[in-house]
């Protein structure tokens, strides 16, 4: 019989100095500083303040709707986005076109809502198209 070597070393006790240790954006996998709240890179939140506090979460919230709209990578994300924002662009065109019963206010909602939901759709697809088939890597 061949005597085999153990993979790790005997003296397993020893913990690892972390003290240069930074930690890492779960998004694109970029080594940040310790006291950032947000991603310097894709802006990804890193800490739980960043996605829970009343003013962070306000870029957490565009964190998410760039990485939809800017960087879709699978057909789920598009499909998700045709969902959401085909209902409220078909709520909208019901909206402006039926505001003769519904009144002026409506009308007016609809006429916001239509081409807000129409250019993120646009955008997603656009973005989505647009990109390479063979980008596997994370930004």
């Amino acid at each position: 019989m061949e005597d085999v070597k153990p993979r790790w070393p005997e003296n397993n006790d020893q913990v690892p100095d972390e003290s240069d240790a930074k930690p890492l954006c779960l998004s694109c996998l970029v080594p940040n500083e310790l006291s950032a709240h947000f991603c310097a890179k894709c802006g990804a939140p890193l800490t739980s303040y960043a996605a829970t506090g009343p003013f962070e979460h306000l870029f957490a919230e565009g964190h998410v709707y760039r990485q939809a709209t800017e960087r879709p990578r699978s057909f789920i994300v598009v499909f998700g986005i045709w969902l959401i924002f085909g209902t409220m662009a078909l709520t909208a065109a019901a909206l402006v076109f039926m505001s003769r019963e519904n009144g002026v206010v409506s009308a007016a909602f609809g006429a916001f809502l239509l081409p807000v939901s129409l250019i993120i759709i646009w955008k997603t697809t656009r973005n989505y198209l647009a990109r390479p088939r063979m980008d596997n890597t994370p930004d």
